[in-house]
């Protein structure tokens, strides 16, 4: 039943933010439905006892579609476009399919069995993968017979601090970490290591570097606590881990010595008026800047969309996203849509399925 709307029992039973259980009618007489956690029992059991193998859906209508990116929107486009009689390929530049479910999400939030057998269903239903794949050019997408492209490449690039010393040897950034420790490359981190941000990357980032036996390791937030945009119950995953968070603190300089961090000064934060955000927006508070001896730092503020790995002729907004239609999610070239964090800017899995739906639908 879960699958005749998305594929992805398993991931979002684990990963989802669950906006769905913060609507649950239930909620008002006692508490929501745990729909995540449901879905999370279905896509476990079916991995304890088996499942056949899903039948390939039948070829209806002749018009190729290319999917560029192969992360929950891409996936999720291809799926409801193959289940329409589509033929559809998804290329994708990494070696292996998934996209930042795969290189963002660390292997104790996300299991990568969990991940292949969900993506190993929309192949089986007859989508075709084709890895290291770079697709730099439209037109030769277009020549080779494909009538329409949906360009999911996701915000793969880490965004900077803009701060004295944040490219020194032993700052590395979040999302550079976290697809280090997926690939299987050995990462090395000295004792001490301070991690920047709030969000779900940065959490995830200290839980990964205290499970490869960092001994002290801290989140620097600028805000308190309760505006952390990370999900609560993983902020106090690693906290019960042993993670130390420094909230209401930023970082102002990474202090090195020979071109390498030896530690960073912060400066203490209060909160002021809301910003555009809704959240109350920290203000330094001044003479209150103090000095942190770290190993390394691991700088996880935001990701942006790398227009270098995206063909030149497209437009994009002010925010540095790609420019779409609202509605149909139409980029400025005609039969090339977008969708998923390349649009939004860096959201959450459940956001960039969405979106996959709504491209499939305009496709």
């Amino acid at each position: 039943v879960l699958r005749r709307t998305m594929p992805f029992a398993g991931v979002c039973g684990r990963v989802c933010t669950h906006p769905c259980e913060m609507e649950c009618e239930r909620g008002k007489v006692d508490e929501p439905v745990s729909i995540r956690s449901l879905k999370r029992f279905m896509a476990d059991y079916e991995l304890k006892v088996g499942r056949g193998k899903a039948a390939p859906m039948e070829r209806t209508k002749e018009d190729k579609v290319a999917v560029i990116g192969s992360g929950p929107a891409g996936l999720a486009c291809a799926y409801d476009l193959i289940r329409e009689g589509y033929p559809v390929t998804i290329f994708e530049v990494a070696p292996q399919s998934g996209g930042l479910l795969r290189y963002g999400i660390p292997e104790h939030r996300l299991p990568k069995r969990v991940l292949d057998n969900e993506i190993s269903y929309i192949q089986e239903l007859g989508v075709e993968i084709k890895t290291n794949t770079p697709v730099t050019n439209l037109e030769d997408i277009f020549n080779q017979g494909y009538e329409a492209i949906f360009l999911a490449t996701g915000a793969m690039g880490s965004q900077k601090m803009g701060i004295p010393g944040e490219d020194a040897k032993g700052v590395i950034h979040g999302l550079d970490f976290l697809r280090q420790v997926s690939s299987g490359a050995k990462v090395e981190l000295g004792k001490r290591v301070a991690v920047i941000g709030g969000g779900n990357a940065a959490v995830d980032a200290a839980r990964v570097a205290h499970r490869l036996g960092a001994k002290e390791v801290s989140i620097v937030y600028r805000r308190s606590r309760a505006e952390m945009p990370a999900l609560s119950t993983e902020v106090a995953e690693a906290e019960h881990e042993g993670v130390n968070l420094h909230i209401l603190a930023a970082p102002v300089k990474v202090l090195t010595k020979d071109e390498r961090v030896t530690g960073i000064q912060c400066v203490r934060m209060e909160l002021g008026e809301p910003d555009a955000s809704g959240r109350r927006r920290p203000v330094p508070i001044k003479g209150s800047e103090f000095n942190t001896d770290v190993d390394n730092v691991i700088i996880a503020v935001g990701q942006v969309v790398d227009k270098a790995v995206l063909p030149k002729e497209l437009e994009y907004t002010g925010w540095g996203t790609l420019a779409v239609d609202q509605v149909t999610l139409q980029t400025n070239i005609e039969g090339v849509f977008a969708g998923g964090d390349v649009v939004s800017g860096p959201s959450d899995v459940i956001a960039a399925i969405a979106t996959g739906k709504e491209a499939a639908i305009s496709i």
